[in-house]
């Protein structure tokens, strides 16, 4: 699998109602206006941004890693809207194992409304498709029950409880593993 040629150009992930496609420069507005938000520092380790400044400096950092390392976060496009509310992305997949972790965050205002399922489940089919990983995972803090439903709710298996498993803003913090892989989503499609 060479992700450069699998990421040039960056895949847009059209669904229902979302286009997953690469950030640009004139997404700054959206995310700042979703990522300033102080309740999402409940449930990632960033906390949210004080200033379009640092909205900025994060912004090139997700374009520059297209660059990089061939893939990156896909903002996550409402169709109807034709704005920015929210990112996904996978971690760049280990090379003999072919497994990635996936996580994504969703503008407050669109919570609760299927959308984080609708883009994860189009990665997860990117993933395990075209990339032909073999395990994708995902983890979150046990107290954020939407995000656990999400995982449960796109088919991902609940593995456990990892203690302390990652710093965030320097304390150490449990947290949920999920997981699915290619052979379970193939026991799926067969139930």
């Amino acid at each position: 699998m060479d992700i450069k040629t699998l990421f040039t150009p960056f895949p847009v992930l059209p669904t229902s109602r979302l286009v997953l496609r690469a950030l640009r420069q004139n997404d700054l507005d959206d995310l700042y206006a979703y990522a300033s938000d102080p309740e999402i520092d409940h449930y990632t380790p960033w906390t949210h941004y004080k200033s379009l400044a640092e909205a900025q400096i994060d912004l090139d950092s997700f374009i520059s890693e297209y660059d990089r390392h061939g893939l990156g976060a896909w903002g996550i496009e409402h169709r109807a809207e034709r704005r920015l509310i929210g990112i996904i992305n996978i971690s760049p997949p280990h090379p003999r194992n072919r497994r990635t972790e996936m996580g994504f965050t969703i503008a407050r205002t669109h919570w609760g409304q299927g959308y984080a399922a609708e883009a994860a489940t189009a990665v997860i089919r990117f993933g395990l498709e075209k990339m032909q990983l073999l395990r994708i995972e995902a983890v979150c803090l046990p107290e954020n029950l939407a995000s656990a439903r999400v995982l449960l709710k796109i088919g991902m298996q609940y593995e456990g409880l990892l203690r302390k498993y990652q710093v965030w803003r320097g304390k150490p913090c449990d947290l949920q593993m999920y997981a699915l892989t290619a052979d379970g989503r193939d026991e799926q499609k067969s139930e």
